[in-house]
């Protein structure tokens, strides 16, 4: 007796997660390189084969289906940091170095970039997001990476209790940007050498990165005559003050 196949939802296609999939590769593909807003639906389904009606069907909107494209990477960066960072404290006992720390929360978006076409263009996503609204971008930022990010924060306090909390958050802040722009490609490190050095090692980058970035989340508390020097309408050290 042949067995009775499990009946489908009307309108769901045959092999809906493979489509489903399809659209966000594609769609991902689209708005790395051209941009949420000069991004259509039509192109969208037009490069995944299928009706325009299939992004409404699966997404709702175009907004929607961004949000998806984005969380679909970047919740799983944000739960490999923390996988790293459990693991790393289980290692150490709870006692990293911060290195180490620095290492597993860049590690994720390295390997991912090493990944081949699909994390390239996560990439420039990523670095496009600043460019879409802004209450999109940090509303995604928050939901996807906050929660892995705070973690780090928490335990780089904890092991640096010497140094102002204050100064650890804005560190960190500079972390994201500092990684964020070498992750880009943009860096002008052959210019800047007169050719003598490039970026394209990805393994040295990583290695030169890490230590800044380790050595700069240590460095003691910023002292006030550092403020004193930046702070009002001018810079004192240039005012022709004695």
């Amino acid at each position: 007796m042949t067995p009775v196949q499990p009946a489908r939802r009307p309108g769901r296609p045959v092999g809906d997660r493979d489509t489903r999939n399809l659209i966000l590769d594609e769609a991902e593909q689209l708005f790395a390189y051209q941009g949420y807003a000069s991004t259509s639906t039509r192109t969208i389904a037009a490069a995944a084969g299928v009706q325009q009606s299939m992004i409404s069907y699966y997404f709702g909107t175009k907004q929607k289906l961004f949000e998806e494209v984005f969380k679909r990477r970047g919740t799983l960066l944000s739960e490999q940091r923390e996988q790293y960072l459990d693991a790393l404290m289980a290692r150490t006992e709870g006692k990293p170095s911060v290195h180490e720390v620095i290492a597993a929360y860049l590690k994720p978006q390295f390997d991912l970039k090493r990944s081949g076409p699909a994390g390239l263009a996560f990439m420039r996503l990523q670095a496009r997001l600043h460019n879409e609204p802004e209450e999109l971008a940090f509303r995604l930022r928050r939901e996807v990476y906050d929660p892995s990010t705070k973690r780090y924060i928490a335990a780089l306090e904890a092991l640096l209790p010497h140094i102002n909390p204050a100064d650890l958050n804005w560190r960190f802040a500079f972390l994201v940007g500092t990684y964020l722009y070498m992750l880009a490609g943009v860096d002008r490190l052959h210019d800047m050498s007169d050719g003598r050095y490039e970026s394209d090692d990805m393994n040295e980058l990583v290695a030169q990165l890490t230590h800044f970035l380790a050595s700069g989340i240590q460095a003691e508390t910023t002292p006030a005559a550092v403020r004193d020097l930046t702070h009002g309408e001018t810079f004192p050290l240039f005012s022709g003050n004695p």
